[in-house]
């Protein structure tokens, strides 16, 4: 007669069935939090939810449903020998629109009235990857959704995947694709997404880089890396117009701009400042990690940070070549009778 499951183990088998998206560590953090009368600390919940998903030990003598078992979230960035984890939820996002159509009479400095506009745009395809995930999501309009210009169901399946990100990346995404696609989930009263942090390599490019043009294509020319499809307002043309095959070929040009976007936006992380701070999602709390990728892996460069009444300890990551500064200054205020700042 085999021995009853815990309450403990219950409750993570339930939380797996549920939430199969989230990474050990953020689960742990949800259940223990729910269910902090049944559970001691995140540590002993992020236990049972491994064991539950078949993290610990050999599936081989493990009992239970080996439906819930979720392979290990490691991957690989191509220019790395070793694995990096991923910590946060960082979500790779871009969308194509339909084009507006107007009546215009000159193409030459036109201010064109609302009562001109014909036919607003709408939304013909998304692309998503989790960084550093081989799997791409992506949907889009239907021919017949596409005449109707009906993109709800492409915008729910959006709304759905943003609600489980911790990060956004995107590329003019805070005034293109993440206003876009507010706009369509308000035209289709359809609730927001639940919140997520943004990072917007365009802004990253315009602040700390030079390029002659700020477009992805043109930046990852200059940087090595893939480049774009090409394309021409055709496609946009005939997508508006519901025709099937270049519906499909707008997803498969959506796609390889997702692929291409994660490579920018690794190549420039060293240099996003402030990174939002993937360490926050790790539960080893007491270990010193990289802000940036979450690594281990980070030397003491011999340098200071200076605010107006401190010194921090300068740090490198020998993973995503960031830099950042130990939470605890130097305590030099202590050390001094007097300091003073200037004053504005």
């Amino acid at each position: 007669m085999s021995k009853p499951k815990s309450e403990k183990r219950l409750i993570a088998e339930d939380y797996c069935k549920k939430f199969p998206n989230l990474l050990d560590r953020t689960l742990a953090r949800r259940i223990y939090e729910e269910n902090k009368n049944v559970f001691h600390s995140i540590e002993d919940t992020r236990t049972y939810v491994r064991v539950v998903r078949g993290h610990i030990g050999s599936h081989k003598y493990q009992k239970g449903d080996k439906s819930l078992y979720k392979d290990k979230t490691y991957c690989y960035d191509g220019k790395k020998s070793h694995p990096e984890e991923v910590y946060a939820k960082i979500l790779i996002l871009d969308i194509e629109t339909a084009p507006l159509l107007a009546n215009i009479w000159g193409i030459w400095n036109q201010n064109i009235s609302v009562d001109s506009i014909h036919s607003d745009w709408f939304m013909l395809t998304w692309s998503a990857k989790w960084l550093f995930d081989k799997k791409i999501y992506s949907a889009r309009v239907t021919p017949k959704e596409a005449r109707s210009q009906d993109d709800k169901r492409i915008v729910k399946s959006l709304l759905n995947i943003l609600s489980e990100a911790d990060i956004v990346v995107t590329h003019n995404g805070d005034r293109f694709d993440l206003p876009r696609i507010n706009t369509r989930a308000l035209i289709h009263q359809l609730p927001p997404p639940l919140p997520y942090i943004s990072i917007d390599t365009l802004k990253v490019a315009k602040r700390q880089f030079n390029f002659t043009s700020n477009k992805l294509d043109y930046i990852n020319k200059m940087l090595g890396l893939n480049v774009k499809k090409h394309t021409d307002i055709q496609l946009w043309r005939d997508c508006f117009l519901g025709k099937e095959a270049p519906l499909k070929r707008m997803e498969q040009y959506n796609i390889n701009d997702v692929k291409i976007q994660e490579e920018t936006y690794l190549r420039m992380r060293p240099w996003i400042k402030p990174h939002p701070n993937v360490s926050l999602h790790i539960l080893d709390v007491n270990e010193t990690r990289c802000p940036a990728c979450g690594g281990k892996d980070l030397k003491v460069n011999g340098k200071r940070y200076h605010t107006q009444v401190n010194s921090y300890e300068l740090l490198s990551c020998n993973n995503c070549g960031s830099h950042s500064r130990r939470r605890s200054g130097l305590d030099v205020k202590s050390k001094r009778t007097v300091i003073n700042s200037s004053s504005r």
